[in-house]
């Protein structure tokens, strides 16, 4: 189960890379990249902004497990500090207090972890 994961997410970050060897084989050079959707190709200069697909694809991708790592973790921080208030309740003030805390921290590195994603694709 882990194993063809693993390898799905190895064939996504090589992506970029083979497209690039795919370009320069077919007798493009570099400096030359077509605006998407394909259905409208126009040859454009280095200068012009354009965002290449995989360069999207990855950072949802990249969005996507951010978003569910943080998800996941909060709600471990959560669902182990109710607990541990139900077996003391008389700690419950202190559990809160680190529990917010450590929820913060998340959050913050959550939202640096998507700045640098998006700034990826831009």
């Amino acid at each position: 189960m882990k194993k063809p994961l693993a390898l799905a997410l190895l064939a996504l970050m090589l992506l970029p890379a083979v497209t690039a060897f795919a370009a320069e084989t077919a007798g493009t050079t570099p400096s030359e990249t077509y605006v998407f959707p394909p259905s409208t190709v126009q040859k454009v200069n280095n200068t012009d902004t354009v965002m290449k697909p995989t360069a999207v694809f990855g950072a949802a991708i990249g969005l996507g497990l951010i978003v569910i790592g943080a998800g996941k973790g909060i709600g471990n921080i959560g669902g182990h500090a109710v607990e541990s208030i139900a077996r003391q309740p008389e700690a419950g003030g202190r559990i809160f207090t680190t529990m917010i805390i450590s929820c913060a921290l998340i959050e913050g590195a959550t939202l640096f972890a998507i700045v640098v994603c998006l700034l990826g694709v831009l």
